[in-house]
């Protein structure tokens, strides 16, 4: 797969995530962006750093904050 063709993949993901197209496309963006910084920090794989990060954003999605994140009173669960 070619660096257009996952732009476009993630930019789909991110709108079915509920992201305006152009929200969408730039998250895409930046998601390429860290997975690879991460990468080469991490000395792991673009894509096992796009899956780290794609949890994330689905935690994140459903308001549950990851384990390692610190807490703000005890609940996992972000309130709204």
């Amino acid at each position: 797969m070619d660096d257009a063709e996952k732009l476009s993949q993630l930019t789909l993901l991110c709108e079915k995530l509920g992201a305006e197209k152009e929200q969408a496309g730039t998250m895409a963006r930046q998601l390429l962006k860290r997975s690879a910084q991460l990468a080469r920090e991490r000395n792991i794989t673009e894509v096992e750093a796009l899956d780290y990060l794609l949890r994330l954003v689905k935690s994140g999605r459903e308001g549950v904050a990851p384990p390692h994140f610190p807490s703000q009173g005890g609940s996992s669960r972000v309130e709204n």
